[in-house]
């Protein structure tokens, strides 16, 4: 079974997309230089808003994760694993994780991904502010 959760979110002139293990959105509105692991802000929602249904596959132990990040014509695909650990209570954040360490942030776990590895095109156009839409997929 597929589902899919949208939602936008923005860019930001401090994004640096640099972090080698983690990537976040957040529904903060102002990003230091610091929040390295951070793409984009002002997001509609944290994990414990995702709809009931998204949120009962991400908590299957084999569950496939998409994250799709969209800028205007550029696209970027984050993929990693859901888990039974999954808190997903963090009205916050999203966070999507190379490792297997859980928190009320993650949205899924061993990830293919992270901000360092995102197109380095797409990451100049959330520097600039752009607005980014963002698809979650969940194959459960």
């Amino acid at each position: 079974m597929l589902l899919i959760e949208r939602f936008k979110a923005y860019g930001h002139n401090n994004v640096s997309a640099t972090h080698r293990t983690t990537l976040e959105i957040t529904r903060e509105e102002h990003l230091t230089p610091r929040g390295n692991c951070i793409v984009a802000v002002k997001s509609e929602k944290g994990v414990a808003g995702l709809g009931e249904d998204v949120k009962k596959a991400l908590k299957q132990r084999h569950a496939k994760v998409s994250l799709i990040l969209k800028v205007l014509e550029l696209e970027d695909v984050v993929t990693g694993l859901g888990d039974e650990r999954l808190m997903l209570t963090s009205t916050l954040a999203i966070i999507c994780r190379k490792s297997q360490f859980v928190c009320p942030k993650t949205l899924m776990i061993k990830c293919d991904k992270s901000a360092a590895d995102i197109n380095r095109e797409l990451v100049e156009l959330l520097r600039r502010g752009h607005q980014v839409e963002v698809t979650i997929e969940v194959v459960a």
